[in-house]
């Protein structure tokens, strides 16, 4: 995963998506952000084929994530991969006064 990841920078940059990076020979990393009623975040991964990915929402019970093609509202999810580049879209489940601060930890193994 470490060396594919690096493949998919450029692209997750035109996209308007943020990279979730690893650190140099990590399984998992993480990326923080707020959220607020109909402004999703999207970020970015890459990896290998049969490759398991894990996702999952840290501090906050009102977000989830979706994963095109993949699943729909998640706040913790495993799937087998495909060598490609995966969008993940977090938001807030019920509409809020506010932004709502999360933590989406990946972890591909």
């Amino acid at each position: 995963m470490i060396g594919l990841a690096g493949l998919w920078a450029g692209e997750a940059s035109a996209q308007g998506c943020s990279e979730i990076r690893f650190a140099s020979g990590a399984y998992s990393g993480e990326v923080a952000g707020a959220v607020s009623d109909g402004w999703p975040l999207c970020f970015r991964f890459g990896s290998g084929a049969g490759q398991t990915a894990r996702l999952q929402i840290i501090g906050n019970e009102n977000t989830c994530f979706t994963i095109p093609g993949v699943t729909d509202c998640q706040d913790d999810f495993s799937f087998r991969t495909r060598r490609q580049s995966y969008e993940v879209r977090v938001f807030q489940l019920f509409r809020a006064p506010g932004a709502e601060n999360f933590r989406l930890r990946l972890t591909i193994r």
